[in-house]
């Protein structure tokens, strides 16, 4: 025992988490926008909680016990904890924190490596967290918590009440993740061949969730939150490393998240060969087969679902956590078993602070004095004709204008209220709106006769469409000389 009354192994566990947690925390704590896609949107989510709260004449509704809220938490956090701006990437360090306990948390209750943990952690990064799907990332750490439940008898009202916990935590992650959960139900009774009558126990405990998502699917469907089912890449196209690379650590363009994944897979592949011997002993089967569950899901389920999208890869980096946990870890000399896997978590968390501030010093470049020219409440439209970053994958500045509402309230030309599946949404659903349609997507289809709506603008473009507005009579420069430039709507239609 330590001089403080702990086991060593207690103590590495709490190094390893605190080690795990700081660097997970790096990247968002070096800007004031991380380049997270949905995150300006999802931040915005709060603001307008916080005015509709005790607001009768508001336009909005709140919709607390629908699924897919607990995102919210952290993100609401944030701000009790950072000034605007700053509160979302503060509720995404929750996030990640909760992903770095919920990892170590299993590794300690499964017995495995506690060298495989900061591994393991290195995935938060992934092209999920880079697209900013906040309540789907809460997921991990609610399924973590399932499976330690189910890992213990079911027996007696306590025992109960917590899988029917656990199952109500997982409904208010992500649908999604119950349907998970509840397939690992089905799966973990077949493993651990439980008698029937203890596997009959544990679904009537999980049945109330389940009956929760009955009474809400019809009304969610009948919101207009449906598409068509995309299929997308093919399995075999699935296994591409570009695809796999993009989508287990997707976010940074260059060859860093490709190198982690290799560096990753070394380790691994260094533990399998010196414990051939002697596998059967080394590998958790039941972490294993959850990790080769979600692995299938993310090789054969469509990639878009009801308009969810990514409906399949979002599961890639949920998988790697698993089949991480479940292998052995390398036998090294203890020094180089506690820092290697530290030190690979490291380089990709100070390549990602790293890209993060050069994205916000050159490719923002405007837009937060944009931000602090705003008025009060502003009908705000915004306008990025760049979308794509030499830095971050995807689409970084999409959502961006949505940092107006966190700042200053007001209306955007389009608002997370009206998709069904947020927190605060419009009272009558869908929404319409008199302008064209997906400008924040399509900024070329914009018409003269859109402008009219608003009474400022947020463009992101060259010096050849800002001179194309700047020529607009109605249209007066805020800002001006950077990429990033606000304009005022002086003068309506005639």
């Amino acid at each position: 025992m330590s001089e403080d009354g702990r086991s060593p192994a207690t103590s590495a566990w709490w190094l390893s988490a605190a080690c795990c947690a700081l660097l997970v925390a790096l990247p968002f704590v070096c800007v004031t926008t991380p380049p997270i896609t949905d995150l300006p949107q999802q931040s915005a989510q709060i603001r307008l909680l916080l005015e509709t709260v005790g607001n009768d004449q508001s336009p909005y509704r709140i919709q607390w016990f629908d699924p897919n809220k607990l995102g919210y938490l952290p993100l609401a956090a944030g701000w009790l904890l950072a000034p605007p701006l700053r509160a979302g990437g503060a509720g995404m360090v929750l996030i990640g924190w909760a992903w770095v306990v919920a990892i170590h948390g299993l590794t300690r209750a499964a017995g495995r490596p506690l060298a495989n943990a900061p591994v393991a952690s290195l995935f938060f990064f992934n092209h999920v967290t880079y697209w900013g799907f906040v309540s789907f990332l809460t997921g991990l750490p609610a399924f973590v918590l399932w499976l330690v439940l189910l890992r213990r008898p079911a027996a007696g009202w306590r025992r109960g009440t917590a899988i029917a916990g656990g199952a109500f935590l997982l409904y208010a992650a992500h649908v999604l993740w119950l349907a998970a959960g509840t397939a690992w139900l089905l799966l973990d009774a077949v493993l651990a061949r439980r008698p029937w009558r203890e596997a009959a126990v544990r679904s009537a405990w999980t049945a109330p969730a389940l009956l929760a998502v009955a009474f809400w699917y019809p009304r969610f469907a009948a919101s207009g939150f449906d598409s068509a089912t995309v299929y997308g890449h093919p399995p075999w196209q699935r296994l591409h490393p570009d695809w796999l690379v993009g989508t287990a650590l997707g976010g940074l363009r260059g060859p860093v998240p490709g190198l982690v994944l290799l560096a990753v897979a070394g380790w691994l592949a260094l533990a399998l060969w010196q414990g051939r011997e002697r596998l059967a002993s080394t590998i958790e089967r039941p972490l294993l087969a959850a990790g080769l569950g979600f692995l299938l899901a993310a090789l054969l389920l469509p990639g878009v679902r009801q308009h969810t999208i990514f409906f399949a890869s979002r599961w890639l980096p949920v998988a790697a956590v698993f089949l991480v946990l479940a292998l052995p870890a390398p036998r090294l000399r203890p020094v180089l078993r506690r820092t290697l896997p530290l030190l690979v978590l490291g380089a990709l968390s100070l390549a990602t602070a790293n890209a993060w501030r050069d994205f916000e010093r050159d490719e923002l470049a405007g837009f937060h004095r944009a931000l602090e020219a705003l008025p009060a409440a502003p009908r705000l439209l915004g306008l990025d004709f760049v979308r794509q970053s030499p830095r971050i994958r995807d689409y970084p500045y999409y959502h961006l204008y949505a940092y107006g509402q966190v700042l200053r309230g007001g209306t955007l030309n389009r608002s997370f209220a009206d998709q069904a599946s947020s927190l605060v949404v419009f009272r009558q659903l869908p929404k319409t709106y008199p302008w064209t349609r997906d400008l924040d997507w399509r900024a070329h289809t914009v018409r003269r006769s859109d402008v009219a709506y608003f009474d400022h603008l947020l463009i992101f473009g060259d010096e050849a469409i800002h001179a194309r507005f700047a020529a607009d009579p109605r249209l007066d420069a805020v800002t001006t000389g950077a990429p990033w430039r606000l304009y005022r709507v002086h003068r309506a239609l005639p």
